[in-house]
């Protein structure tokens, strides 16, 4: 559905006349009229006026895709994966902090004659985790934009 026909199929839900319209968004009647015959499209104010009116989203108003505002993508799934990353990273940190420990008693157990291997196996284990660090960041950083 388009924009021009949403905005009849809206205005006539509420029961108002393009004049009942025009009055709420100070317009003109024929400004109305042009929107809803398709020969003008709202500027951004007034697109924002009439979406708070219609209490629909912009977003269903411009995209001819949505037939109504459940066809958006939900903001809760978004903050959903957001919970779910984060809840990862604490995780991630959790396990380097664990390694970090883990590398601090294997050296004062092996003592000094063993410092060689413990600092090869901590260094190749801090190696992995920085590197799973920095690509999970950037992962993150790009599905942001």
């Amino acid at each position: 559905m388009t924009i021009y026909d949403k905005l009849v199929q809206l205005r006539k839900r509420k029961g108002w006349s393009q004049e009942d319209l025009a009055e709420k968004l100070d317009v003109s009647r024929q400004a109305i009229s042009r929107w809803e015959n398709g020969a003008a499209l709202p500027d951004a104010y007034n697109l924002l006026q009439l979406s708070h009116l219609y209490d629909v989203s912009t977003d269903y108003l411009l995209n001819d895709e949505y037939e109504s505002d459940d066809d958006l993508p939900r903001v809760k799934s978004v903050e959903a994966t957001l919970n779910n990353t984060v809840k990862m990273n604490q995780m991630f940190l959790l396990v380097a902090a664990v390694a970090f420990i883990l590398a601090a008693i294997a050296f004062l157990i092996a003592g000094i004659e063993q410092l060689n291997i413990v600092m090869i196996i901590s260094a190749v284990v801090n190696a992995i985790l920085s590197g799973i660090s920095v690509y999970r960041y950037e992962k993150s950083r790009k599905s942001r934009g």
